[in-house]
C-alpha cells in the first residue's frame, strides 16, 4: 500500500515538473505561436503529431496533418512552441490545452498594451511571472 502511494506521489511530482518546464517555455512564446499550438491541439489532429513534426516546427517549417497545414506562417518562436508541444505530448493533450488556454487568458488579461506588443512580436519573454493554477 505504501509502495503504491509512493509511486503515485512520484508520478505526481513528475507531472508537476513537466508542467513547470512547460511554463518556462510558454513565457517565450509569441501570441501567434501560442494560438497556433492551441488550434493544433483543439483540431483533433494532435494525436497524429509525431516527433518529426515537432522537429520541423523547431526548424521553423510548416507541418501538414491530414491535409491541414499548421505553423505555415513565419513563427518566430519555432523552437519554443516545439518545446511546448513536446512537453504537452508527455503531460497529456487535454491537461496541456487547459494550461495553454489559461496562459493565453493571462496574457490577454487587462493589460491591453502587452497584448498589442505580443501581436506585433515586439517583446521576447513575457513581462510577468506566471501565476500558479491549481
Amino acid at each position: 500500500m505504501q509502495a503504491q502511494r509512493s509511486r503515485v506521489g512520484q508520478q505526481h511530482q513528475a507531472k508537476e515538473q513537466l508542467l513547470a518546464d512547460l511554463h518556462s517555455w510558454e513565457r517565450h512564446l509569441k501570441l501567434r505561436s501560442l494560438d497556433e499550438a492551441i488550434r493544433l491541439i483543439e483540431s483533433g489532429k494532435i494525436e497524429k503529431l509525431t516527433g518529426q513534426h515537432i522537429h520541423r516546427i523547431a526548424e521553423y517549417d510548416a507541418i501538414r496533418i491530414d491535409g491541414e497545414c499548421f505553423f505555415d506562417k513565419a513563427f518566430s518562436g519555432g523552437k519554443e512552441v516545439a518545446a511546448c508541444l513536446a512537453f504537452a505530448m508527455e503531460i497529456g493533450w487535454q491537461a496541456a490545452l487547459e494550461d495553454l488556454v489559461r496562459f493565453r487568458l493571462t496574457v490577454l488579461g487587462p493589460a491591453g498594451a502587452a497584448t498589442r506588443a505580443l501581436q506585433r512580436d515586439e517583446v521576447g519573454a513575457l513581462p510577468f511571472q506566471r501565476a500558479r493554477f491549481p
